[in-house]
């Protein structure tokens, strides 16, 4: 997956964020998974969805 300037690599990056940016975070993951045009990419989306929505269950609800 290419760098894209912001993104957020580290756990406690991603606990600053607001409930409804983390939200927004996963549905553009989710969106740029949808129109992957390689496995490698879509398995890169899928593990970051998975650890997005893990931080989610374990830090916000």
């Amino acid at each position: 997956m290419g760098k894209r300037t912001g993104v957020l690599e580290h756990e406690a990056d991603v606990l600053k964020l607001t409930l409804a940016e983390l939200d927004a975070e996963i549905a553009r993951c989710e969106m740029r998974l949808r129109i992957a045009r390689t496995a490698y990419l879509s398995k890169e989306f899928e593990k970051r969805i998975h650890w997005l929505q893990r931080i989610r269950f374990h830090h916000y609800e």
